[in-house]
């Protein structure tokens, strides 16, 4: 394997002298991943460096069989558990909230793990927080809808999961909506995931949730001639210069191999450099560059959104099983605006495991509570609701990435409390939830209380952003709306740092219509690709087309 895979970064040096490279893109997660994919396919050479190695073949849901398990709480897919064996370490400062999360140094990075759920950011957040001109490319200008069916491979284009896949019925995913509906006054759609059900050709092999890791693999795998993958390989710093244009340039990048720890210069020539190593990782690279002398928010702001959650079981008549759904819906908590996911029976393929949620409460038919630890011995028996709760996380710029010279990077950060009066909306809905699922009656007055909303740590699902944030309607960013570093001719950043918001909605689409739309920016589509040669096999012709699918060519384009 390493044979295969392994890229000689001496070579690689001396071929950036002479302007072999387009774009040198740093970190391959879902926003360099797709930049890099995109550019190769429009023949533009790019040279994409990873600070890890290759970890997982493709997305990790996909290395062992995953299967439904009702009630379980600790299924094999589990991503969390898998998250906590490969994270990278991040300390904090004294005084700080603790950081539960970290970054994942292999190819593809934290997409891997996370990014199966794909809600849209709502458009009152859009407005609020994000550039006209990138609120109304999201949503008017198809840029989710693009990014949607890139994720999916356009195998949800005439019915979103799990509708029309023979699982689950329309009738009754409408019964459980109505259920929800009556309960919290709200509409509920269907949580969309970012999953791959069929190959393009010639056979129809599912292919499970999507990570940038297998677009990227198979081009290394096929000694692609226009996307090269420098593993293993940390950027360290940026190299700059005063350029004619009155801005400056990047004219090399300080890498360091990271087994024997070298330090190297690779110059950049002609190409452009985009920063996607993640809202840490980017903000380390430009802190040891100096770039907050040329802007005092760069590495600041850094917020990763309140998130709570509960979970309970229902007793479920023997050898009927309630069958998987995840439903959401955004909604107003006192003036906060909430993205409400209610999901039954969590533990199984494409919604995530259950690992960091335990059941609290274990509901017989009768509507007798169980104790926690005979619920637990018996969970094959019920059913699960989980009811979560994601809050808008406003960027503070006293939470920083710290410049400091350590193995680790350096956080110090803090979430405002939680107001008592949100605290209470969340119960009122989480006993409306628990009543319907297990009383039958919205208004049913229970021996027992609800289980009570339970805080998750910071970065627990990697959504910490804000550290490189863009030009937004509250003040001017890093980074303007092309996601161009302000006062740089040739160096962007495109990764969860220049989000102006943790937002409600998961955000992964968010970033993929983001990376998307750098790759039209950087390289224009062509109007037609002609096919080179007639086959079955479709490919992405352009990003802002409508379905994000064209012409079929041949296998090099791969």
């Amino acid at each position: 394997m390493d044979h295969l895979l392994h890229i000689d970064i001496d070579v690689v040096s001396y071929l950036t002298k002479l302007n072999a490279y387009d774009y040198i893109i740093v970190g391959s997660g879902f926003g360099g991943g797709p930049l890099a994919e995109v550019l190769a396919q429009r023949k533009k050479k790019v040279l994409l460096i990873e600070r890890g190695g290759v970890i997982f073949s493709t997305h990790v849901l996909n290395t062992s069989r995953p299967y439904f398990n009702r009630g379980a709480s600790n299924s094999p897919e589990g991503n969390e558990s898998v998250y906590d064996a490969v994270k990278a370490k991040v300390q904090t400062t004294e005084g700080s909230e603790s950081y539960i999360g970290g970054p994942v140094y292999c190819v593809g990075g934290r997409s891997n793990l996370w990014g199966i759920w794909t809600p849209q950011v709502s458009e009152g957040t859009l407005n609020k927080y994000y550039p006209p001109e990138i609120a109304s490319f999201l949503r008017e200008g198809e840029g989710y809808r693009t990014a949607f069916n890139f994720l999916t491979d356009s195998s949800q284009q005439d019915a979103i999961y799990p509708l029309e896949s023979g699982q689950i019925t329309a009738n009754e995913i409408d019964e459980v909506k109505a259920k929800l509906h009556a309960a919290v006054g709200v509409t509920f759609d269907l949580m969309p995931v970012a999953a791959q059900f069929n190959a393009p050709a010639p056979y129809q092999f599912p292919q499970g949730a999507y990570s940038t890791t297998l677009n990227l693999m198979n081009r290394m795998y096929a000694n692609d001639r226009y996307l090269t993958v420098l593993l293993n390989t940390e950027v360290v710093a940026l190299d700059q210069t005063e350029s004619s244009t009155f801005r400056r340039s990047v004219n090399a990048l300080k890498v360091r191999d990271v087994k024997d720890r070298e330090i190297k210069k690779l110059d950049v020539g002609n190409a452009k450099v985009i920063l996607s190593a993640g809202t840490i990782g980017t903000a380390s690279i430009a802190l040891t560059s100096g770039l907050q002398h040329l802007n005092p928010l760069v590495g600041r702001g850094i917020m990763d959104h309140d998130i709570y959650y509960v979970r309970f079981g229902i007793e479920q008549l023997p050898d009927i099983t309630r069958k998987p759904l995840n439903l959401k819906s955004v909604i107003e908590i006192e003036g906060e605006t909430v993205l409400l996911t209610v999901t039954v029976n969590a533990n199984f393929f494409l919604a995530g495991s259950s690992a960091s949620l335990p059941t609290t409460q274990y509901y017989l038919r009768n509507g007798e509570l169980l104790s926690p630890k005979k619920g637990f011995e018996n969970q094959e028996n019920f059913d699960t609701v989980c009811v979560l709760f994601e809050f808008v996380g406003r960027l503070d710029d006293r939470n920083e990435v710290v410049n400091l010279p350590g193995m680790d990077p350096v956080l110090s950060i803090q979430r405002p409390p939680v107001k008592q009066v949100v605290m209470s909306g969340m119960e009122d809905i989480i006993r409306k939830v628990r009543n319907i699922f297990v009383f039958e009656d919205v208004n049913h007055v229970a021996q027992y209380g609800p289980p009570l909303p339970q805080h998750m740590g910071f970065g627990v699902f990697s959504h910490e952003a804000g550290t490189m944030r863009m030009d937004n309607p509250n003040g001017d960013g890093v980074v303007d709306t092309d996601l161009r570093v302000k006062g740089f001719d040739n160096l962007w950043a495109c990764d969860m740092s220049v989000f102006p918001v943790s937002p409600e909605a998961n955000p992964a689409l968010t970033l993929a219509a983001l990376s998307l739309r750098l790759a039209d920016h950087l390289s224009p589509p062509e109007p037609e690709i002609q096919p080179l040669v007639q086959q079955d096999i479709p490919i992405l012709k352009t990003i802002n087309g409508k379905n994000g699918t064209g012409e079929k060519i041949g296998n090099d384009a791969q």
